[in-house]
């Protein structure tokens, strides 16, 4: 990491009014660029994305995959790695900076996920949701939660869902058998799970269809029978938040809803039948 940093520091890297900036950029952010596109590093300090690939090329990098492959052989960022002082964290959160421009970057977000919605993308997800004859879903780490609870909820809505927590080291349940009518849910985001691509691999290598909920630093879910939902890139100042993630699964669980009808009225009274027989909720 230092090397690099002294790359970005050097007097070449910062010859030109456009390469101070870049340079600037990079030496503060060394520790995120492996999710970062040259789109988004240009809309960071206000150039193109041209600009941004001619400047690496200069340096001797012949893209940004280039610089990003010599950074993740180096230490990787943790999740919670802080961004910014904690005396600045401080100083905005005593006079409400730090809150109000989190809540400003979620509403962006709910936006973004507002015309996602719309999209073909969006509607095959919802369709491989609520017609496939089995759901299996799979996610890693901190994230596993979020993926858990959506499991749950999707139970709900159609039978036959399973979340898988890989503890057996096969996803035998996924691959075991036949695997037609299988759909495969993968959930990963940002610090990418070592797992991740090498079951999104083995599901489409069997002809299980993916549908696969990520975010805009993915750079390997493109493939034939996979269907792509990635949520809008953030840059949070302190840690990772997955309230983007968290409310897309949402929206797609109230979709699958809409989309199964009546077929959801019935399955709740059979569920609720059963919480009341095992008594395991309140009677209200």
């Amino acid at each position: 990491m230092d090397s690099l940093l002294a790359v970005f520091q050097s007097p070449e890297a910062r010859r030109t009014k456009a390469g101070r900036l870049l340079s600037e950029y990079f030496a503060q952010n060394l520790a995120t660029i492996p999710f970062e596109t040259a789109a988004s590093i240009a809309a960071h300090v206000g150039l193109s994305a041209m600009t941004v690939t001619r400047y690496l090329r200069e340096l001797g990098y012949g893209s940004l995959d280039a610089l990003k492959s010599e950074l993740r052989h180096g230490p990787i960022s943790s999740a919670w790695e802080l961004q910014d002082t904690v005396d600045d964290l401080r100083r905005d959160q005593g006079n409400g900076r730090l809150v109000s421009g989190m809540v400003i970057q979620q509403i962006e977000a709910l936006q973004s996920l507002n015309k996602l919605s719309h999209s073909p993308e969006w509607d095959e997800a919802v369709r491989r949701l609520t017609q496939a004859g089995s759901v299996f879903i799979a996610s890693f780490q901190n994230i596993s939660g979020i993926a858990r609870y959506f499991s749950e909820q999707m139970s709900y809505v159609r039978p036959t869902v399973r979340y898988m927590d890989g503890l057996n080291g096969t996803y035998l349940e996924l691959f075991d058998g036949d695997p037609a009518g299988r759909l495969l849910v993968l959930i990963d985001c940002r610090r990418f799970a070592s797992k991740s691509q090498v079951l999104f691999d083995e599901a489409c290598a069997a002809g299980i269809p993916v549908l696969l909920i990520t975010d805009t630093h993915c750079d390997w879910g493109q493939a034939e029978g996979a269907v792509t939902l990635s949520i809008p890139a953030m840059s949070w100042r302190a840690w990772d938040s997955f309230m983007p993630l968290a409310a897309l699964l949402d929206l797609l669980v109230t979709s699958a809803i809409a989309v199964q009808g009546e077929s959801v009225l019935e399955r709740s009274k059979a569920i609720r039948r059963l919480q009341d027989r095992f008594g395991d909720f309140e009677r209200r």
